[in-house]
């Protein structure tokens, strides 16, 4: 060894000491908080606790529940582990879960002050539900836990409970004064949101005792403010309506609107089922179920109502319902000719897509798949944003393809394929992504895929100068940044050793593949694109850079699209692509000229061209 030349060991330990005193200042107060002994938690590996630290290579050794004895540096530790004090939930649960079971059934009231004060903001539902299912409940068991805290915290006025699973329970230092939110609230509340707002905070902290003796005056306060509100609100009478049975059934009364309400509000089943659709969603199933229980043998009526464009809440309850009632045929028959006729919305797909196993299986295959195809076809005309829902579980569901078409026959398949690669609701990377896992579950369909692609591969795209330069800027940031920065994590992730079982090595791999995909795709559609700024255009005709007004054929309405180019879709402000069916239905017409474009229920829209003008002048 040369003469002032350290140790081996301490050039580690100067090496170690370096890279921690680079870290931020706030992970350097995290690892101060990691010792040998204490708590904490990974967003991957759950809790663990820390059982050595090695100065000499910079390393703790965490036990967590499925990886014991897993070493981690200073520096990624500080990154993503997240301390916890002896007596935080989790670190209570992993170290004695007998007496933390204990005190969750002697005294789920003080359980709960111990979850809510550990987890902060974090104390949802559906948190407390993930720290401690299965580590100390079984799932009936959770359940049954669940009941009992809830009834707990109504009991201390300290508790407030949120609406929402997904929103955060807390407890005040001190109970709310018992006169906080009274009937002098009530009593000075104008509209329906004022209203609801002093019935929730009459609640607070009162027996149903106490509420029923409040109820008759309570419910006069809403019937009045319920006769003031227009007939164009009526959604504001229904959650009225709502807030009083649910404040009915609090105080021991049976759960119904009142009379003055029942009044007020249609009883026709179609124009009830609008005035649901216009309520918030949490709502939705609650006044459904309330406005059902009211109408006797005809709640059938107001769910098939309703069904064209429930949301995915409303489709629980809808399905429960007939459930309940032994007439789950009569449900999926309505569903089967919404989804012939074309007549639904992307909400309803998603629902039907993620519960493809439930109930409803019957209503699952391959044209379902078509008709999510052509409902998402349909959301680029409109002015909503529903069908990015829709669209990335198509791409990101990686069993949703197999499952929906595993009943498919072959020509099904072609079919499907063919609906496809014919799609303009994808953006060409996901749609080869989509076409991509088609390929690869039927290699049957490849040639008529190679076939059609390089048919498309003639003709060059023409696109804005704007969403060309988009895609270079995407393409610059994926080279010079986001690259670089995933070799990076490469690198780092492999210095933990065992390639099988790092995760973290793993993730970075996939995501290395990603982003060369997505290099490469760029790069392809850069070259290949044709730039314009649509100047120039003449309006004779229909063509690319043109604004085109139209009515419907007998003059009912009028509709006014803009198209431009390949990338340049942007639906909500009346932007569509020259290669949209829509697009191609008007183009080389004139003004005065019919067209026929797609419909909502799969046939033909005559219209007639009123006017063409230049985008840009």
């Amino acid at each position: 060894m040369l003469d002032g030349m350290p140790a081996a060991t301490e050039l580690d330990e100067v090496t170690t000491m370096e890279e921690t005193q680079d870290l931020d200042p706030k992970l350097q107060a995290k690892l101060d908080q990691l010792a040998p002994g204490s708590y904490c938690r990974h967003r991957s590996w759950g809790v663990g606790k820390i059982t050595s630290k090695d100065d000499a290579i910079g390393s703790f050794t965490i036990d967590f529940r499925s990886k014991k004895g897993h070493p981690m540096e200073f520096a990624y530790a500080a990154e993503s582990l997240k301390p916890l004090g002896d007596d935080h939930l989790e670190a209570r649960v992993l170290r004695e879960p007998d007496a933390v079971r204990k005190l969750s059934s002697d005294n789920p009231g003080d359980f709960m002050i111990l979850a809510v004060t550990s987890l902060g903001r974090e104390a949802t539902g559906a948190r407390l539900e993930e720290a401690l299912v299965p580590h100390l409940f079984k799932a009936d068991g959770w359940k049954k836990f669940w009941e009992a805290a809830k009834r707990a915290m109504r009991k201390d006025p300290r508790f407030v409970i949120p609406g929402k699973r997904v929103e955060a329970i807390q407890y005040l230092e001190s109970a709310p004064d018992a006169k906080a939110g009274g009937l002098e609230n009530l009593q000075e509340a104008v509209g329906a949101k004022r209203v609801i707002e002093a019935l929730e905070k009459l609640q607070k902290g009162r027996n149903a005792g106490e509420l029923k003796s409040l109820s008759e005056e309570a419910f006069k306060l809403i019937e009045a403010a319920a006769l003031k509100i227009p007939k164009s609100q009526m959604s504001q009478v229904a959650e009225l309506a709502l807030a009083r049975s649910e404040f009915a059934a609090a105080a021991g009364l049976p759960a119904e609107p009142g009379i003055i309400l029942r009044g007020i509000l249609p009883v026709e089943p179609n124009r009830l089922a609008i005035v649901i659709e216009a309520l918030p969603a949490g709502k939705q199933p609650r006044f459904t179920e309330l406005a059902a229980n009211q109408m006797g043998e005809r709640w059938a009526e107001l769910f098939f109502a309703l069904l064209p464009r429930a949301s995915g809440r409303l489709m629980d309850a809808i399905t429960a319902r007939f459930k309940k009632a032994n007439r789950l045929g009569e449900l999926e028959g309505a569903l089967d000719r919404l989804l012939r006729e074309r007549l639904t919305h992307p909400d309803l797909i998603v629902w039907l897509c993620r519960n493809r196993t439930g109930e409803l299986s019957k209503m699952t295959g391959p044209s379902l798949f078509m008709t999510a195809l052509n409902v998402l076809e349909k959301e680029q005309l409109s002015d909503s944003s529903r069908g990015t829902r829709l669209r990335d579980l198509l791409l990101e569901d990686k069993d949703l393809v197999r499952d929906l078409l595993a009943p498919a026959s072959p020509e099904e398949v072609r079919d499907v394929t063919r609906a496809a690669l014919a799609s303009t609701a994808f953006e060409e990377l996901d749609k080869r992504s989509l076409i991509g896992a088609l390929v690869k579950l039927y290699p049957e369909v490849g040639n008529m895929v190679a076939g059609e692609n390089r048919a498309m591969a003639v003709e060059a795209p023409i696109v804005s100068w704007e969403s060309l330069e988009k895609r270079k800027a995407e393409l610059e940031e994926i080279t010079l940044k986001k690259i670089p920065a995933n070799s990076k994590e490469i690198g780092v992730a492999r210095s933990y050793g065992d390639l099988k079982e790092n995760h973290e090595f793993k993730a970075a791999k996939e995501m290395q593949s990603v982003l060369m995909r997505r290099k490469s795709d760029l790069e392809a559609m850069i070259v290949s694109a044709q730039g314009t700024d649509f100047s120039g255009v003449k309006t004779g005709e229909v063509g690319i850079g043109t604004v085109v007004e139209y009515a419907l054929a007998d003059g009912a309405e009028k509709k006014t699209i803009s198209i431009l180019g390949a990338w340049d879709s942007d639906p909500d402000n009346g932007i569509i692509s020259y290669q949209t069916a829509v697009a191609q239905a008007l183009m080389n017409r004139k003004a005065g000229d019919t067209a026929e474009l797609p419909g909502e229920s799969g046939a033909r829209i005559k219209v007639i061209i009123q006017s063409i003008r230049a985008y840009r002048s």
